[in-house]
């Protein structure tokens, strides 16, 4: 939900807020629910309000996992040996919850190619098992 106006403005970087003004979220959200039932486009406005007054445990959470999203692609960039390191310490910083600066540790910690290691070495079985039909 907390991007739901990126898809009329796109996700600027914070490097180009400095160059560009966009539309307020609030504003683009009554936009993109002028149409829908207004009960429906009351509880929208109110969660996009909510995130960007970040006031609450729940859109602190929301704001630390979009930045431990970020924190993902530069672990993997890195991964592929990409100095990564600004962008590492930026997200890092700016985690706002225990739990967010928790995973955001742990993400600096992980091998990002473990997972799909573990994901590849099972698949067959995977593909076998949601499609009904016996592993090869």
């Amino acid at each position: 939900m907390h991007d739901a106006h990126e898809t009329r403005i796109g996700d600027v970087p914070s490097v180009g807020r400095a160059y560009v003004t966009t539309a307020a979220p609030e504003a683009v959200t009554a936009h993109q629910t002028a149409t829908m039932p207004d009960e429906v486009a009351k509880v929208i406005a109110g969660l996009t309000a909510e995130y960007e007054a970040c006031e609450t445990t729940e859109a602190r959470l929301a704001h630390d996992a979009d930045k431990l999203e970020t924190l993902l692609q530069a672990a993997e960039y890195k991964a592929q040996g990409y100095a990564t390191e600004p962008w590492r310490d930026t997200s890092l910083a700016a985690q706002r919850t225990d739990a967010g600066k928790q995973l955001a540790q742990a993400i600096g910690q992980a091998d990002p190619h473990h997972w799909w290691a573990a994901f590849a070495a099972s698949y067959a079985e995977l593909r076998a098992s949601t499609r009904g039909t016996p592993k090869r």
